[in-house]
């Protein structure tokens, strides 16, 4: 399938590149050609033109270099066990194949939200013929009549203004009394801690590795907060090593063949804040919440770098 133009890949009913089939198929899928690789120097040759295939678009260089250069870190790590190097590069073809099962989703939901806004436009088209001169004439003098009137009313009955200060005839001061001005009152700083900011990440697929039985694949999103624009900046830079510590907590938390449990994402949650503050050299991460797709909670980057910030600290 690498061989093949990418418009001859095979496609889902909405239209978009079935990645499932394109990664996943025994015979032509992306990770069965990796996986017959005989050496590591061939696993390495035949992943490298899958990952160039992949990200052919100016915006992709960086993401392709990135990804080629953690395909060398594995070959190298592994040069002599070419069974592990075959585990490896097939899960980083895993995460490739989550991202675009991702942005593929992304794209149908803005491709029906586009239908929604155009639909609404012809509503719009239609409502246009009110603002015709021969319509609109006589409604603006029947609007303007009765402002007139309205205001005329108010006018007429709005009471003669109130006297100022002292009213009583026989006393010496008529302006009234002015009170003193509490000059504290300027000065109190309410003592307010800025919200933290949430840093949204890519999805994760969980498990990685399709299982033959128990549930399917669920996805998550995993959102970090932290308290200002310098850590966020750092989180962001090391973002793919803040996504390894993610899948590794992950492993150490969430059964593969279920839905997980509350206690369960509590427990990711911990163990990612742990991680990420191990990686980092330092309690950066104030909070994590991991959710499950579907829920209120999910919030997902799904543009590259895949690190996005709710709001930017001044």
């Amino acid at each position: 399938m690498a061989d093949q133009s990418k418009a001859s890949w095979p496609k889902t009913s909405d239209g978009t590149t079935d990645w499932e089939a394109v990664f996943e198929d025994p015979n032509t899928g992306f990770i069965s050609l990796v996986s017959r690789t005989q050496s590591a120097t061939m696993t390495e040759k035949t992943a490298t033109v899958i990952i160039q295939k992949l990200f052919t678009r100016r915006n992709d260089l960086d993401l392709c270099k990135q990804n080629i250069h953690r395909l060398g870190t594995i070959i190298a790590t592994h040069k002599d066990d070419l069974a592990r190097i075959h585990e490896d590069v097939a899960v980083l073809m895993r995460e490739i194949k989550n991202e675009r099962i991702e942005l593929a989703r992304v794209f149908i939901e803005r491709k029906k939200a586009g239908a929604a806004i155009d639909r609404r436009a012809g509503l719009w088209s239609n409502a246009n013929s009110l603002f015709k001169p021969k319509f609109l004439i006589p409604i603006i003098g029947v609007l303007t009549t009765a402002l007139a009137s309205v205001v005329y009313v108010m006018m007429q009955s709005s009471p003669p203004p109130a006297p100022i200060g002292n009213t009583d005839p026989f006393a010496q001061n008529t302006y009234g009394t002015v009170q003193p001005m509490d000059p504290n009152q300027f000065n109190s700083k309410p003592d307010v801690k800025p919200d933290p900011i949430a840093i949204w990440l890519k999805t994760v697929r969980w498990p990685i590795t399709p299982q033959d039985s128990g549930d399917p694949a669920k996805f998550y999103s995993v959102t970090l907060y932290v308290d200002s624009h310098d850590i966020r900046a750092a989180v962001c830079d090391r973002a793919p090593s803040v996504t390894d510590r993610i899948i590794v907590s992950f492993g150490k938390t969430m059964p593969p063949d279920r839905d997980a449990r509350i206690d369960e994402i509590a427990a990711a949650e911990d163990e990612i804040k742990s991680a990420l503050n191990t990686l980092l050299s330092d309690d950066f991460i104030g909070k994590v919440t991991v959710s499950r797709y579907g829920t209120k909670g999910f919030k997902a980057a799904t543009l590259p770098p895949y690190c996005k910030a709710s709001r930017y600290a001044n």
